[in-house]
Formats: structure tokens, sequence, C-alpha cells
């Protein structure tokens, strides 16, 4: 039975697409093409840095594929250009369900997983008044290393002293739910964008398009 409901922040309960703002203001009438080719840019990273061994903090990195992207597409960039860019991280817009459904679900525990580090997830989910509706944060970027390391997850149930299968993984991320469902997590991939979930070897137990149908679900699991 699941006894703890583990949620990824950016892209999940988060919009990452809203970082267009922020961009845009720095970048006018390039705020989309530059948010889209950093998020790119910054999972790359973070991924090339898990296979060789090279870890720097999460917020580091952020600002390093920032920097890289301007530096290619030829934007010039001051420092608190970057500032403004990044701080859109502690400023995205939370999907419209999810307020309505954490604030349901008072009857399970539920705890944010994220690569961050606590000072921007502690912002992010203060500005969008839903703080109070987990019971732990666990920020990798204390632990140094990056989802989906196998250590990560075995970080998490140590924290959380839980096994491996009271655990439902929610991501929207393919990658973030490839990495929970091989260290043995149940996984809810939160398909918001409609697309093909195409690593065959690995799949997730369950999927939706919001919240609204993994709160369906864990309603009659519960009963």
């Amino acid at each position: 039975m699941i006894k703890i409901i583990v949620f990824d922040v950016y892209g999940t309960l988060f919009d990452i697409n809203s970082l267009r703002e922020n961009c845009e203001k720095v970048y006018p009438g390039n705020g989309e093409k530059i948010a889209k080719a950093w998020r790119y840019k910054l999972i790359e990273n973070i991924h090339v840095r898990q296979l060789v061994d090279q870890y720097k903090p999460f917020s580091t990195v952020l600002s390093d594929a920032l920097e890289y992207v301007l530096d290619r597409k030829d934007f010039d960039y001051t420092v608190k250009d970057i500032q403004t860019c990044v701080k859109g991280y502690e400023q995205l817009e939370i999907f419209p369900e999810v307020q309505q459904v954490l604030k349901e679900w008072n009857d399970i525990d539920k705890v944010i997983f994220s690569n961050a580090n606590k000072e921007m997830i502690d912002a992010l989910l203060e500005q969008a008044e839903i703080a109070t509706y987990f019971k732990d944060i666990i920020p990798l970027e204390a632990y140094g290393m990056y989802k989906a390391n196998g250590n990560s997850y075995k970080i998490l149930i140590e924290q959380l002293n839980v096994k491996k299968d009271e655990v439902l993984f929610v991501s929207t991320n393919k990658w973030d739910i490839v990495g929970a469902q091989k260290f043995g997590f149940q996984t809810a991939w939160i398909n918001r964008n409609l697309s093909e979930f195409e690593y065959l070897e690995v799949q997730p137990n369950y999927e939706f398009q919001t919240l609204y149908g993994l709160q369906d679900h864990i309603k009659k699991d519960l009963k």
C-alpha cells in the first residue's frame, strides 16, 4: 500500500514554460526561445555531469546553462540579466489543479524531491501558497548528486524510513520516471504534453494528463 507520495517540482507541480516571462523581460521577443533552449541545455548538462561524476550544485549549473545558450545565440548579458532570468525558477506558475488536489490529499504524506537547493524550493512553494501541504523537502543539492542517480532514490527512502513499494513517485519528466521505476518505486507519469513514453524497457505504473487523474486513483487505493 502507498504510504507516501513523492513529487518532482519542475514541470510536475509548476509550469517550466513560464520561465519565458522572466527571459522576456530581459530579451523582448526572445523569451520563449531562450527559455526552451535553456531548459534543454540544463537537463543535458545535469545528465552529462552525472555520467562523468563531475557534480556542480544545481543553482550553478542553472546559470552555466543559461550563459551557454546566450553565448551561442549571440545575446549580450550582465550578471543582473542572469539573475533576473534565474529568479524565474522561484516564480514559476503553478499548474491550475495542483493547489486543490494537494489540499484534498490530507490523509497521505506528501514530499518534495528535487535537484535544486532548499532555498529555491522554499521560495517557490511559499509564493504558490502550497508549502504547508508537504511533510518534507529533500533537496539533492545538499547531497551533491542529481536524479536519476540510483543513490539519490536510496537517500529518499532512508530519509523517509519507508520501503520502495510504499512510495508513489510522481513526475512529468520521463528520465525521472525511468530512474525511479528502475529503483523499485511505483511511478505515476504526469503526461501534460500528451507525448509518448518511448522507453520501451521501462514503463510507468500509471499515466495521467494532470494530477486530477492521480487524485481519483489515490482515492480508490486508500479505500
